[in-house]
């Protein structure tokens, strides 16, 4: 017979309750634990439940996790294993933090400490087992009301970067091939339309020899090659202004609203202020082609007789408001340009421009009218 007190055996009992508790969680053969809490005993589902909350987290395609007070990880999902490159039994019971990128740690605390007063989320890097970084998006919650437990939702974004990198190549790509083109189209076919337009004129200058029907063809002549020249000259200058380069953004956008207005007998009011300077060129062609497929979208569809272009710099934040008094945009349609990312190729080029330089792009639209800010850093 045992001579230990009851105290003792009791103590040893649970220690030994709480050790194949602990084991069971971590190599994840429990379906569920109970947590008391103030408010009364919460039960937390784990892998292998039968209860559609915990299937739906465990063939989830993201990682998800549940950590403790201290930031220790409960819970985690195959994905998350998976993600890690590690066996989901090695990530129980550690800090989610050994596996957060060192650089990002700080990052990571602070999102951990303010989703105590709120949701939140943000990107951190995962460290993988074979050391390799990979950004993901965590997005933080919590699980109890006491504040003792918090899920975290971990999304893979390497598609998606590598999806924005490909934009952003691409976006570069189309901008030096219009450079290519307007410089082709000035240099080569502009220079040989004038020369062309030379020829017409000598022969112009003799049309006296000839009957009356050749006289008339050579005048046509000379007027459709002046036609093509200018046709000519505006595509190239459409393409990439020269003035853009030369003189800047101001003057830019001064020609072509002039152009525009004459094309489209669309009133244009241009608001930029005096001291306006240079801005980078990235920034500069960013803000030009916004403006642009601002006003195309104007003629297009919004039926505006009139339009403004307003830019207002405070500190290191330039606003740009392009503005028309038209019917507006549909509801539906607003829908997919501010909440599903789509909308046309113009929407989105307008979009993957300022997420490059850090920008946002704002749609407003009623029956009265569209407002479209764009909003990005310039220093």
């Amino acid at each position: 017979m045992s001579n230990e007190l009851p105290e003792t055996v009791s103590s040893r009992q649970l220690m030994e309750e709480a050790e194949q508790t602990l084991r069971a969680i971590q190599y994840g053969t429990v379906d569920a634990f109970v947590v008391e809490e103030p408010e009364g005993h919460r039960v937390y589902t784990l892998e292998g439940s039968d209860l559609p909350y915990s299937t739906l987290v465990e063939k989830m395609q993201q990682g998800a996790a549940m950590l403790d007070a201290r930031g220790c990880v409960v819970y985690c999902n195959l994905s998350l294993a998976q993600l890690l490159g590690v066996p989901r039994e090695t990530v129980i019971g550690r800090l989610l933090l050994d596996f957060v990128a060192a650089e990002d740690r700080p990052a990571y605390q602070r999102l951990l400490q303010e989703n105590q007063t709120e949701s939140n989320e943000g990107e951190i890097r995962l460290l993988l087992a074979d050391g390799s970084l990979v950004p993901t998006n965590f997005s933080f919650s919590l699980l109890s009301r006491d504040k003792s437990a918090t899920g975290v939702l971990i999304t893979d974004l390497t598609s998606q970067k590598q999806q924005m990198e490909f934009a952003q190549r691409l976006q570069s790509m189309q901008d030096e091939e219009r450079r290519r083109l307007a410089r082709e189209l000035h240099d080569s076919v502009g220079q040989n339309l004038a020369a062309l337009g030379m020829n017409i004129a000598i022969v112009h200058a003799q049309s006296h020899k000839l009957d009356s029907l050749g006289a008339r063809a050579v005048s046509e002549n000379a007027h459709l090659v002046e036609q093509v020249s200018r046709e000519i000259r505006t595509i190239s200058h459409l393409l990439h202004p020269p003035l853009l380069d030369i003189a800047g953004l101001a003057s830019a956008l001064r020609w072509y609203a002039d152009g525009f207005s004459e094309r489209s007998n669309i009133k244009v009011d241009l608001e930029i202020p005096s001291d306006f300077g240079r801005l980078p060129d990235e920034v500069e062609i960013a803000i030009f082609r916004i403006v642009q497929e601002c006003l195309t979208n104007i003629h297009r569809h919004s039926g505006s007789t009139t339009a403004t272009i307003r830019l207002h710099q405070e500190g290191d934040r330039l606003t740009v408001q392009v503005q028309d008094s038209g019917k507006g945009i549909p509801l539906e349609k607003q829908h997919e340009l501010i909440e599903s990312g789509r909308g046309g190729v113009g929407f989105a080029g307008m979009r993957e421009r300022l997420r490059r330089l850090g920008g946002t792009l704002e749609i407003q639209s009623n029956g009265s009218g569209t407002v479209v800010n764009a909003t990005l850093k310039v220093a």
